[in-house]
């Protein structure tokens, strides 16, 4: 990704090969160290189809057509360790060891790090395998590179890389890969602002009989920021950011600028203060993913209330706390969840399941606005929103202490926001164009990146949805079904 500008990307979302899983298609070694050493390789790992370790051994012609052989029926490289640096040359996900992986997918990260945005979001889909049961994790000799005793791996738990002899992995273990590289992504510097969980209805079968089928995978979204990195005005208001106050009633909703005598930030007089300009440390359109309600909008009793449990004193009294906050959903659809639920998608010219179309619709969607950024900067445009506020059918109820000091419950106000409406977009950077009027500076389409692209779902998607994309593989082959597939949509486009 060298020839990719720093901080050019607006939204990375990929799926990497997942540790000891599979071996895709191509030649897809590479080499990880010392890119000046002059490379002398030890033995060379390989795993059939079985689970069966062998090691390929200079000069020796029988090993050498045993190895030629095991590959021909599908046999995975894990790769050979170089006797004068210690580099490693092999599959990305077909490393020895999960602490391996850990540290190439960080060496991968940070890459990204560079050409994405400040402002910018990761989604990192992960899938999680065990350790296994019937071999033994090798060493590096810097005499002659890997060395293993043939061995043999329990297929009935997924993965093809050994892992007995771990220092804390055991036999059976789920190796908790995605939350290793979690972990790693935030010593490195990342921001992990969430774990999506992808639940999928129709998964791969298992013979397991010792626990639960996996029937999910995790999604990592991950930032590079901290710290605000644009500002945006409630109103479309496209000066700079300076406080731009509001105080509102808390009982009747009233809103002025104008503030209350005698106000303070200890002594509210029962009036809250609000700046109508906002910052964000990265962008996200939650109201571009608003989930539909999956029962009716007063499953919580709406605006009425809803009966906790009583105590001696409450007993004939209310039925409900108001707990300070709103009962009622908001009409315009519920915040994203953190599970997304959806089949494998099949694509018919690859031999696996890639991920649906749905998964990085969704990302896109979030991470990236619908009308673009700044042709100049590439600041995100976001949403003018009216957050439509409506009174309850009937007064909550409020707890509070009469004054001989005994419970007992009084009216307070019960206004919640039952709808969020889109009035228009605003950019929230001061570019201008002086040959236009008002010199707004024209949009662009943001960037989506997929470096582990494989079909090309995600620049399938993001082509669909008006956004750029930028996708590579170490696969030819799937190189050219991503090429084909984006060509297919172009041609549909046009008719």
């Amino acid at each position: 990704m060298l020839e990719l500008e720093a901080e050019s990307i607006q939204c990375v979302i990929t799926s990497p090969p997942y540790w000891g899983l599979r071996k895709y298609s191509g030649n897809q070694d590479l080499i990880w160290g010392d890119n000046h050493c002059e490379h002398r390789w030890g033995q060379e790992l390989l795993v059939d189809k079985q689970g069966n370790w062998d090691t390929w051994k200079a000069n020796d012609g029988k090993a050498e057509d045993r190895f030629t052989r095991k590959r021909a029926e599908g046999g995975s490289s894990q790769g050979s360790f170089c006797s004068l640096c210690g580099a490693w040359k092999g599959a990305f996900g077909l490393e020895p060891t999960p602490e391996m992986y850990v540290q190439h997918t960080i060496e991968i990260l940070r890459e990204i790090k560079r050409v994405l945005r400040k402002d910018g979001v990761v989604f990192w889909n992960i899938g999680d395998s065990y350790a296994t049961s019937h071999a033994e994790v090798g060493t590096i000799d810097r005499e002659t590179g890997w060395t293993s005793t043939t061995a043999k791996i329990d297929m009935k738990d997924r993965g093809r890389t050994s892992t007995k002899g771990h220092p804390i992995l055991k036999p059976k273990d789920l190796c908790l890969i995605p939350f290793r590289i979690a972990i790693a992504a935030q010593e490195d510097g990342w921001w992990v602002r969430s774990v999506i969980i992808w639940s999928k209805p129709n998964p791969m079968p298992e013979s397991v009989t010792d626990r639960p089928t996996e029937s999910h995978e995790y999604l990592l979204m991950l930032t590079k920021s901290g710290t605000t990195q644009f500002w945006a005005h409630r109103d479309g208001n496209r000066e700079a950011p300076n406080p731009d106050y509001r105080w509102v009633n808390n009982e009747t909703h009233e809103e002025t600028d104008i503030m209350p005598e005698g106000w303070t930030p200890k002594n509210k007089m029962g009036w809250s203060r609000i700046n109508l300009w906002r910052g964000h440390d990265y962008y996200w359109d939650a109201d571009a993913v608003r989930e539909e309600y999956t029962e009716p909008l007063d499953r919580w009793g709406g605006s009425y209330l809803r009966q906790v449990s009583f105590t001696k004193d409450l007993q004939g009294k209310a039925t409900s706390l108001n707990r300070e906050r709103d009962m009622r959903p908001n009409e315009s659809g519920r915040n994203l969840r953190s599970v997304w639920e959806f089949p494998t998608q099949p694509y018919p010219e690859a031999h696996f399941a890639v991920f649906p179309e749905k998964l990085p619709e969704l990302c896109i969607k979030a991470a990236t606005p619908e009308v673009g950024c700044c042709s100049k900067c590439g600041k995100p445009w976001v949403r003018i929103v009216e957050k439509k506020r409506a009174e309850p059918q009937r007064q909550n109820w409020r707890f509070q202490k009469d004054t001989e000091g005994r419970s007992d419950y009084s009216e307070a106000g019960g206004w919640y926001d039952a709808q969020n409406i889109t009035l228009g977009w605003q950019p929230t950077c001061n570019c201008k164009d002086a040959t236009k009027t008002p010199p707004i500076p024209a949009k662009t389409p943001s960037v989506v990146l997929d470096p582990f692209m494989g079909t090309g779902t995600t620049l399938w998607v993001a082509k669909k949805l008006s956004r750029k994309a930028v996708g590579y593989d170490t696969s030819e082959e799937y190189c050219r079904l991503a090429l084909e597939r984006n060509r297919q949509y172009a041609m549909e486009f046009s008719q």
